[in-house]
């Protein structure tokens, strides 16, 4: 199978280890989701997947804030923000799944689109941050 994103340490990289091995999980459990989308397996899997890659996303975004706190990056409540509002998209597609037990093109273009412009712009700002 074709993965949905790859990691590229040259362009996605933030300089900080830790949340760089986060980054490369989500795109593990994001290619992860989009096989079994792809090959038709049970809802029941894919759901599964589904829901490891947003209980993954929480923590994440928790570590990322935690992080920011720690060096006193200036924009942690913008990325807040931001955030909370990919949370609440995720929800909406899991929501969407678990009444429809259906994934959508339009999840898989979300997420790469999401994670992309995520870590090469808001996460790029907090990695290049004095700490």
């Amino acid at each position: 199978m074709s993965e949905l994103f790859t990691w590229d340490a040259a362009k996605f990289s933030v300089k900080v280890p830790d949340m760089d091995r986060e980054h490369q999980q989500i795109i593990l459990l994001m290619n992860k989701l989009h096989d079994l989308y792809k090959s038709g397996a049970p809802a029941s899997e894919q759901g599964k997947a589904l829901t490891a890659l947003a209980e993954y996303t929480v923590k994440h975004f928790s570590d990322e804030e935690a992080y920011m706190a720690k060096i006193n990056f200036p924009g942690l409540n913008v990325h807040k923000g931001v955030h909370k509002n990919l949370l609440e998209r995720i929800g909406q597609f899991a929501a969407g799944f678990k009444a429809s037990g259906n994934l959508g093109d339009d999840l898989f273009v979300f997420l790469k689109m999401w994670l992309s412009a995520h870590i090469c712009g808001i996460d790029m700002k907090y990695g290049v941050h004095p700490h």
